[in-house]
């Protein structure tokens, strides 16, 4: 009787928010009901149990978010190892709300999974109802969804904090969610559960950022002098020429602030010279290098917000191209694996030769590194150039591509911007993700490639280019063309000769791969490995393969004090392989 009532009153506070009455509610909480009653057509009388994906499903959507996977779960288990005595369970979810890593206490596995607080799960708003992860997607912001505050009355026992992680380039690419199966009553008991998230979810942000633009300057925040130093609020990457290159959503949110922009709209940010936002001379930045008085520290934004900044200098000299650093000659790129000789051997006969090449492979096996070893054999060589298709924003991607004249659109330089393809003339074009570019891009990039010239956004003259052509990505082409996703002309311009890089887990020269890697992350301090550390490496799967290795190297090389890399030191999935 007390559940019908319980179920009853529920139903009907629900209805009331709907027909605009007052329910005490936080207004985050009345938005979410209301998107759920009026968008998405949801009945608040209907209980619904969690919804698990298939394993297939499942395992296309920890293939695509690898990325995240990697950056994530090194926070996600310091912080378990806080909050498991509490009964906590850790969701990290996709930006589609599908729950890609887990963490949970294995005695109450089952029920776990009964509520839907287990690997797979799916908790978008429009399938789960007003939930932690759900309502964090739609709004961008973090939020503790608590027992009723949960629209479909089966979710109601848990009390869910969610928080959303962003990657550099402000999108947002997936929630870190911290769950309980039983909660005390009162909402004002996550509070500090909520705090610890956000900072949780803040250090991953930063750690991802420090670790992809390391051959940017990096400016670590915070209002505060003191805590600079120990707990940043926010950090900011800026490139070569004095543009903003990347950011941790903290400094994305106070940015768009200081513009007057929308903080929900990235690409009015990526790009923005620093000297739009701060008060301060891009080029004196070396000398806040080492600065430890809060005068020397401050930077004045121009809205007269004062921020204390600690300045990282690029860790290498800049390159005249956007490639990343790891020139390896096409004879290196393996230790001795058979896959990777033939790859090697068919490599080296077209190399100076005008075929276009696609690298196929999963995520993270590193055919980029094999695109510039494809480039530096050339006897030609000119510059290198590397396009992540899926990196760049939708609206970005064509002035990127094909730069812009002069005053071309609202936020234009003065001066026009030379694209990334035009400044491969000469030299090579590596497309990375070519799967995931727009169709009407890649007519744009099909006509280029057959008139070897280019024609910039808002131009009216063609420049002729000459470019090689290589091309990658971690989905079937062929079957993207099949589905009408990908267009058939293109794939037959690019589709030379084919180059499948094996995975990490199937190659036979882990050892030599380890050796390679840690001397990249440690030009400074050379990082080493005892022998139970090397035989974890050796014995783990490696899911991310080379990318997640550099990952965990780079935390090595932040995180352990000694020079020698011990067992203990590894991350806990890393060490558990032993």
């Amino acid at each position: 009787m007390a559940e019908a009532r319980a179920f009853a009153q529920h139903v009907h506070e629900i209805v009331t928010a709907g027909e605009g009455g007052q329910t005490g509610r936080d207004a985050a909480v009345v938005q979410s009901w209301l998107r759920c009653l009026n968008d998405y057509n949801l009945d608040p009388e209907h209980k619904g149990e969690a919804r698990i994906v298939p394993e297939q499903v499942l395992k296309e959507h920890q293939q695509e978010a690898e990325d995240l996977l990697s950056m994530a779960r090194f926070g996600m288990e310091d912080l378990y190892r806080r909050v498991n005595s509490m009964g906590y369970v850790l969701l990290l979810t996709d930006a589609k709300g599908v729950t890609v890593d887990f963490i949970g206490d294995e005695k109450v596995d089952r029920e776990l999974k009964r509520a839907g607080l287990y690997i797979g799960s799916e908790w978008s708003e429009e399938n789960a109802g007003t939930c932690g992860v759900g309502a964090c997607l739609t709004s961008g912001e973090a939020i503790t969804i608590h027992q009723t505050d949960h629209f479909d009355m089966a979710h109601t026992p848990l009390s869910c904090t969610a928080a959303p992680i962003y990657n550099p380039n402000g999108n947002m690419v997936g929630v870190l969610d911290v769950s309980l199966l039983m909660s005390p009553t009162e909402k004002y008991s996550q509070a500090l559960t909520l705090e610890v998230v956000k900072s949780c979810v803040r250090r991953i942000e930063l750690a991802n950022l420090m670790a992809s633009r390391k051959s940017d300057w990096i400016l670590r925040l915070n209002g505060s002098s003191e805590f600079l130093g120990v707990d940043p609020n926010c950090a900011v990457s800026i490139a070569d020429d004095g543009t903003i290159s990347g950011v941790t959503h903290g400094a994305h949110r106070m940015m768009a602030d200081t513009l007057k922009t929308d903080w929900r709209t990235p690409e009015s940010l990526i790009g923005r010279p620093f000297e739009d936002i701060f008060e301060f001379d891009f080029n004196d930045l070396p000398c806040l290098i080492g600065a430890s008085t809060p005068g020397e520290q401050a930077l004045e934004t121009h809205d007269g917000k004062v921020l204390f900044a600690d300045v990282q200098a690029p860790m290498r000299p800049q390159k005249a191209t956007p490639a990343r650093d790891m020139p390896l000659p096409l004879s290196k790129v393996h230790g001795g694996d058979s896959q990777m000789q033939r790859l090697a051997k068919k490599a080296a006969r077209v190399v100076d030769k005008q075929i276009s090449i696609i690298l196929e492979g999963e995520t993270g096996v590193g055919k980029e590194f094999l695109a510039q070893a494809l480039h530096e054999s050339r006897k030609k060589k000119g510059p290198f150039v590397a396009i992540n298709c899926a990196a760049l924003p939708e609206a970005l991607i064509e002035s990127e591509l094909f730069g812009y004249a002069p005053n071309s659109f609202t936020g234009a330089h003065a001066k026009g911007k030379k694209g990334l393809i035009e400044q491969a003339n000469g030299g090579t074009l590596f497309l990375d993700e070519i799967g995931d570019m727009p169709l009407a891009l890649q007519a744009r990039l099909l006509r280029v490639l057959a008139e070897r010239e280019v024609m910039a956004v808002g131009a009216t003259k063609p420049v002729p280019v000459d470019v090689r052509v290589i091309s990658a990505s971690h989905r079937n082409l062929k079957e993207l063309v099949d589905k009408g996703q990908f267009r058939q002309d293109l794939y037959y311009r690019l589709n030379g000769v084919v180059l499948n890089i094996p995975s990490l887990r199937d190659r036979e020269d882990k050892s030599w791969l380890i050796r390679q890697i840690a001397a990249l992350v440690s030009e400074e301090h050379p990082l080493r490995f005892d022998k139970y550390a090397e035989e974890a490496l050796c014995a783990y799967d490696w899911p991310g393969n080379v990318r997640e290795m550099i990952n965990v190297f780079e935390l090595c090389v932040a995180l352990c004090e000694d020079e020698i890399v011990e067992l203990d030191d590894l991350p806990d999935h890393v060490a558990n392989a032993l």
